[in-house]
């Protein structure tokens, strides 16, 4: 159909928030804001940390939330630590740059959980 909007991107709820609830939300949220980044929000996530935007709408590749996921393991700056948090596998990177691509919908008043100790 001409006109029509670009697909939508992956579901938020269903598919993108259990990967940053396991893989970043430990470390990145309201109370223990590493880098100064609350990914447990919108508003946090939106605002990005102390070095540089977390997500760039419609640009994955600019984003540093890809850039951090796709560094080697063994890189200071990849993220999640090994020892603090699961590695999001390369499906699952795919969803978030598909999402990122798709406009980084995140729906209004939902707040990601932290995972239990």
């Amino acid at each position: 159909m001409a006109g029509r909007a670009a697909a939508a991107g992956p579901d938020f709820a269903k598919e993108i928030a259990p990967i940053l609830e396991a893989s970043c939300v430990k470390c990145h949220n309201s109370t223990k804001a590493k880098g100064k980044l609350n990914m447990q929000t919108k508003a946090g996530a939106m605002k990005g940390g102390e070095d540089s935007k977390l997500l760039v709408a419609g640009k994955a590749d600019e984003s540093a939330l890809i850039k951090a996921l796709l560094l080697p393991e063994d890189d200071e700056d990849a993220m999640p630590p090994k020892d603090k948090a699961p590695r999001p596998d390369k499906a699952k990177i795919e969803l978030l740059k598909q999402w990122i691509n798709a406009g980084a919908e995140w729906p209004d008043g939902v707040e990601l959980k932290v995972p239990a100790k």
